[in-house]
């Protein structure tokens, strides 16, 4: 899978670079606070979700299923987003990231985490930065979903946190590295998620991911619509 981004740099330069990767990696249960992973998991499994084999998780999809494009198809009505930051290699060795959201089908997830992953497309934003640029000050990052449904009049507040909620990128890269599958070569990651505010899945048809650098005063935002077909049997 190739996909072309553009790259601003932090004086402000732009330029476009291309991503590769043969394989794709929804990192899950990655907070730093293993009490409070731990304690998620068991309220994840009241509402019939498994558990995992063990935390963190990795699960495997379709590196195809990444897309920069602002609209998605899903199957029925019980599907979100999450917000993560994206994280893959340039076709010159580079490593780079943007801003993404693992959208998962959630009804799907109660059988599979794995398929219910897989059958959602993975959107990430058209516009990234060099990895180089933000690592003495990654913890700082902050990553932001804001989601709207038909029936509200603006979008709300869904997720906001800091990247020191969820390992870092070393551990992640070693994750990712670690529990690939053998026909993969250079994974892409899904860092996985900071906690919901609002206590459980939102189904929106409008999300709006963000990025915020505070040090180097710069953001990368994207949003997307989620269009629902129906289910049949």
């Amino acid at each position: 899978m190739k996909i072309i981004l553009k790259c601003i740099f932090k004086d402000s330069e732009e330029k476009d670079v291309i991503l590769s990767w043969d394989g794709c990696v929804a990192a899950g249960y990655t907070g730093r606070n293993r009490e409070a992973v731990l304690a998620h998991i068991e309220e994840l499994k009241k509402l019939g979700v498994p558990a995992p084999e063990k935390v963190p998780a990795t699960y495997w999809i379709d590196p195809n299923r990444v897309t920069k494009e602002d609209k998605i198809y899903v199957i029925g009505e019980k599907t979100s987003g999450e917000v993560e930051v994206f994280i893959a290699k340039g076709e010159d060795g580079k490593t780079y990231v943007t801003v993404g959201s693992d959208h998962t089908d959630r009804e799907l997830e109660k059988i599979s985490v794995s398929k219910a992953k897989q059958i959602c497309s993975k959107v990430i934003a058209p516009s990234c930065w060099e990895a180089s640029e933000i690592l003495d000050h990654w913890d700082e990052l902050i990553l932001r979903m804001e989601v709207k449904r038909k029936e509200d009049a603006d979008y709300l507040l869904y997720q906001e946190g800091t990247l020191s909620k969820i390992i870092p990128l070393k551990e992640l890269e070693r994750l990712a590295f670690e529990e690939k599958p053998k026909n993969v070569k250079l994974p892409s990651i899904f860092s996985g998620t900071v906690p919901i505010l609002r206590g459980e899945p939102i189904f929106a048809n409008l999300y709006r991911m963000t990025l915020t650098d505070p040090v180097l005063n710069r953001k990368i935002s994207h949003s997307y619509e989620v269009i629902s077909l129906p289910d049949k049997i």
